[in-house]
């Protein structure tokens, strides 16, 4: 069996790849960071224009038509390059779960970027809520949209400055979807629900996550010199870079196939979702936190673009649930049981 890429999947990739090392700069980035409410517009637009808001959505109500492994490319070059603003609560919490009850007329203006929006399982922390035009709520047994006029937002502060959380309140009528069967973690095995799709693509965020902070930190050992040397050569150094690199590629594997078993319905599915957030929840502070280290003195100045990294990992290792709590789901479900 052959698990890479296939043609126009790395084709996909090396678009993505391009198209974001182009546009989101370190400097946008700390940009979005330093603002208000995290938000750059104009990049959300240009990835609306792309079709990457609705990669994983069926032709039949707007999207491309692709698969969970297509849009899993493109978080992970996201991740790659940390890039800030709400794709990740619009294309990967709000859009599937609007999806999921066959919303088109709510759809089409978060496919073409004219709104954003999100998905709230806690009220307290909302992701990307301060920037969002609606919202879905997971409550009572039921899911429910609610328009901004509906609700009153109120920022919280955040650890991450490129993915913020707000606290909301409800103020005003919603539109009942459905039930939120979809959209809870089952603790029964079974093909992969539209939470664990959700779980898998932040898992390959995170990968770009760890990918960048291993290629960093790989230069970095290469060019920084000590005694005369670089510091690569030395064997302690060599170790945590070997460690980071096997962080990071078993995260990948496990992302890829958590993707890839909800792409094609496997019995594994919610397994498979649960094992890859517990392990690359744990890796990416792993590697992003070892990065800070190995580059020495400048690792610990907010100068340098690790300490962005490593604020962002520390949102996504508890978002959708935390590593305890996929691995505590994942022996539930673990088929061998």
């Amino acid at each position: 069996m052959d698990f890479r890429l296939n043609s126009d999947q790395q084709a996909l990739q090396s678009a993505a790849k391009d198209f974001l090392r182009k546009e989101v700069t370190s400097t946008v980035v700390r940009a979005a960071f330093d603002s208000p409410d995290g938000d750059s517009p104009e990049l959300h637009k240009k990835m609306a224009e792309l079709g990457w808001l609705g990669i994983a959505v069926p032709e039949s109500l707007g999207g491309l038509g692709m698969t969970v492994i297509e849009q899993a490319v493109v978080c992970e070059q996201l991740g790659y390059v940390n890039a800030p603003g709400p794709y990740f609560a619009t294309a990967c919490l709000a859009i599937p779960t609007l999806v999921a009850f066959k919303a088109e007329d709510l759809l089409a203006p978060l496919l073409d970027g004219s709104k954003r929006a999100t998905t709230a399982i806690n009220l307290d922390a909302v992701p990307d809520a301060q920037i969002a035009d609606a919202v879905a709520h997971i409550a009572g047994g039921k899911v429910t949209w609610y328009e901004k006029d509906a609700l009153e937002i109120t920022p919280k502060p955040a650890v991450d400055g490129t993915r913020r959380f707000a606290s909301v309140r409800i103020t005003g009528e919603g539109r009942e979807l459905g039930s939120s069967e979809e959209l809870e973690f089952a603790r029964t095995p079974g093909p992969a629900r539209t939470v664990d799709v959700l779980a898998a693509l932040l898992c390959a965020e995170m990968v770009g996550c760890m990918q960048w902070a291993l290629d960093a930190t790989v230069q970095y050992v290469k060019d920084r010199e000590a005694f005369g040397r670089p510091i690569g050569v030395f064997q302690a150094v060599q170790h945590k870079a070997a460690d980071m690199l096997v962080h990071t590629e078993s995260s990948r594997s496990a992302a890829y196939y958590a993707a890839y078993a909800a792409a094609n319905g496997l019995e594994d599915g919610r397994f498979a979702a649960s094992v890859a957030k517990a392990y690359c929840s744990d890796a990416v502070h792993s590697v992003t936190g070892e990065s800070i280290q190995l580059h020495g003195g400048i690792g610990f100045t907010w100068e340098h673009d690790a300490h962005m990294y490593f604020k962002r990992a520390t949102t996504n290792r508890i978002l959708l649930g935390d590593a305890s709590f996929h691995r505590d789901r994942a022996l539930e479900l673990d088929p061998a049981r």
